[in-house]
């Protein structure tokens, strides 16, 4: 279900901003975007940002949104100090954590199934400009990536690497890492001091003419193109840079600024693929690192990620340990048996794959990854008893 209309009345507006106290009351169909362009002039920022602007705040509250920056600060539920569910019967409850916890953990990453989200508090984030101080290095394989994540992630706000799945022997596993932190006043030039938290989104370019159409989607060119553009992404990255100032955007929502950009997988499309595994099981991560770049998965968006303690959504996706993320054309042959054979590596590692944007895992493996899902059942069936709310997914998994 999605999450709220923008068209819905009053749920596309931001009701009010406490700048003192660092706290927005906004409708559930409000886009991050739009709440970022507000809130930075205030010198204040969304507490979790995704890989697109385009994210509603109803929408981060059902998906328990996780960014670059869970490792540090959790994902997005985590900063909502109350909520407005309207439920299946059609009353409007305020939820918090504190005085309807069971409520509040099932919609928090319970992708709309509890209801919808009319409108949300959030703390905020304060910072002192608008710009993303960021440094990026090279790694040469996936234990020297790891290794480079272990050591240093604790001193970034935001982390993140691409990973190139289709390099193979001892480059296995090579990336660009790139983090970075909200840069402070001292660190801008001083012709930047004058105005620190100027924020100009500007209009998205149209569709580049060089993107062919359905590139990705065609299996052998795919991997061919790909190939390609990995080899040259590695090798124009810096091998270490240190204090690059960027853009909001560009660091944050690269994607937003080419249009349409799924368009070069074809008619097909996509598919994104979310897993995490825990610290104690590098050898997984391993083995489905080596597993996909057996398969020649032509995935331009391959990253890595470390997260953070694991959040109290009932369904939410993070716990702690390493999170991949993969987007595979969907006319990829054997696609069906290849996710079920990376779902089976990653239940059995304990780990989890992310449910709301799932298409193919099996429900007996389900309730392996997601201790509290008997709960989450049991809460539905009492909150939706007519079965009100009842898309594919929940139907195909059994929520």
């Amino acid at each position: 279900m999605p999450a709220v209309s923008s068209s819905a009345a009053g749920h596309d507006r931001i009701r009010s901003i406490d700048a003192e106290q660092g706290e927005a009351v906004c409708g559930g169909g409000v886009s991050l975007r739009h709440l970022m362009e507000v809130l930075l002039p205030l010198g204040w920022f969304v507490p979790v940002v995704p890989g697109s602007g385009a994210m509603t705040v109803g929408g981060a509250i059902e998906a328990d949104l996780h960014g670059r920056n869970h490792h540090m600060d959790g994902s997005f539920t985590r900063h909502v100090r109350s909520m407005e569910l309207l439920t299946p019967d059609g009353a409007v409850r305020t939820l918090t954590p504190e005085g309807t916890p069971d409520l509040f953990r099932a919609t928090s990453g319970g992708m709309g199934l509890t209801g919808v989200v009319r409108s949300a508090t959030v703390r905020l984030l304060p910072v002192e400009t608008s710009l993303v101080s960021v440094d990026t290095e090279r790694a040469k394989d996936l234990d020297d990536l790891m290794g480079r994540l272990t050591a240093a992630d604790h001193r970034y706000r935001y982390s993140v690497a691409w990973i190139d799945l289709l390099a193979r022997g001892t480059a296995t596993g090579r990336a660009v890492l790139t983090r970075g932190a909200h840069a402070p006043l001292d660190a801008l030039p001083a012709r930047s001091r004058r105005a620190p938290l100027a924020f100009r989104p500007g209009r998205l370019p149209a569709r580049p003419r060089f993107a062919p159409h359905g590139l990705l989607g065609r299996t052998a060119a795919g991997r061919t193109a790909v190939g390609i553009f990995n080899e040259l992404w590695y090798r124009k990255a810096p091998r270490s840079r240190t204090g690059e100032l960027r853009r909001i955007r560009s660091f944050f929502h690269p994607l937003d600024g080419v249009p349409q950009w799924n368009r070069i997988y074809g008619r097909a499309g996509f598919v994104r693929y979310r897993l995490v595994v825990g610290y104690d099981e590098d050898d997984a991560l391993r083995r489905i690192i080596r597993r996909v770049s057996r398969r020649g998965c032509p995935a331009v968006l391959a990253v890595l990620k470390r997260f953070g303690t694991g959040d109290p959504g009932w369904l939410s996706f993070p716990m702690a340990g390493w999170a991949l993320t993969l987007d595979i054309p969907s006319n990829l042959p054997g696609l069906d048996e290849f996710l079920d054979g990376l779902g089976e590596e990653v239940a059995g590692a304990g780990g989890r794959i992310c449910v709301s944007e799932d298409f193919r895992l099996r429900p007996e493996l389900l309730g392996a990854m997601y201790p509290r899902l008997a709960e989450f059942r049991a809460l539905r069936a009492e909150l939706d008893p007519g079965g009100v709310l009842a898309p594919d997914l929940a139907r195909r998994l059994g929520l």
